[in-house]
């Protein structure tokens, strides 16, 4: 990974230890002053600080706008891991900004081995790990279907799964728009859950657990941001190893 990305650098992540890096202070003022400043009041996060601590933990989100990621680095409690499109690695600079923040990259649309170890790499330390279910944005207020990726991180990692759901972020910055537009934008937290224990017959798979996490997430959306979740019933899973 990091030989192909200049700037990315050969330790991953640049602490381990549970601080963040001056970078990540940095980023996430940036981000936090920047989003209270420019949305004020109209930017509600729901008890955002109440993350749980300790892990393995994913903390799932759906995906509506670029605005998305920035809400988690500046209000984010803690230290937290994300998967990044690799397309956002492309510039040194930015590359060695996103490894201080804990981002690193993944090629979305195939099965990268690298990156999916090294999530369940940060996993097995106990880290936490945000992912977006839909692995880019809705071109619709309506969720699309999960990536299976998501239902094999959580199963494979046996992690406790957080969901979360944002809405209003695609009309404050949407597809092909260079400046935002204030407008009212919500972030609410799920109940922490684990997947149940296995049940004879029910489905194992990994696009089965990830509809499951998308269906909880849909639960805490407006009926208007639901997509194929409103309708689509959420599997029994059960949680196996390997």
């Amino acid at each position: 990974m990091t030989d192909e990305i200049p700037g990315f650098p050969e330790r991953f992540p640049v602490r381990d230890d549970g601080v963040r890096s001056w970078r990540y202070r940095a980023v996430s003022l940036i981000c936090r002053t920047s989003l209270r400043g420019f949305f004020g009041r109209g930017l509600q996060i729901d008890a955002i600080s109440a993350v749980p601590a300790d892990g393995p933990l994913l903390v799932v989100c759906n995906h509506l706008s670029n605005i998305d990621p920035w809400i988690f680095g500046g209000f984010g409690p803690g230290v937290l891991y994300c998967m990044s499109k690799r397309e956002l690695f492309n510039n040194p600079i930015v590359a060695w900004i996103l490894a201080g923040c804990n981002c690193f990259p993944i090629d979305r649309g195939t099965a990268d081995r690298r990156a999916l170890r090294t999530a369940l790499d940060v996993l097995a330390r106990k880290g936490r790990l945000l992912i977006f279910l839909e692995g880019t944005r809705s071109a619709t207020p309506g969720m699309r279907r999960a990536e299976a990726g998501v239902g094999f991180l959580a199963r494979r990692s046996g992690g406790s799964i957080l969901p979360v759901g944002v809405w209003g972020t695609e009309a404050a910055l949407p597809r092909g728009r260079k400046f935002p537009k204030r407008v009212p934008i919500r972030l609410t937290l799920g109940p922490v859950f684990q997947l149940p224990e296995r049940v004879p017959g029910e489905r194992r798979d990994d696009q089965a657990v990830a509809d499951l996490i998308g269906s909880r997430i849909a639960e805490l959306l407006p009926p208007e941001y639901r997509g194929v979740y409103a309708s689509l019933e959420a599997p029994e899973v059960v949680n196996r190893p390997g």
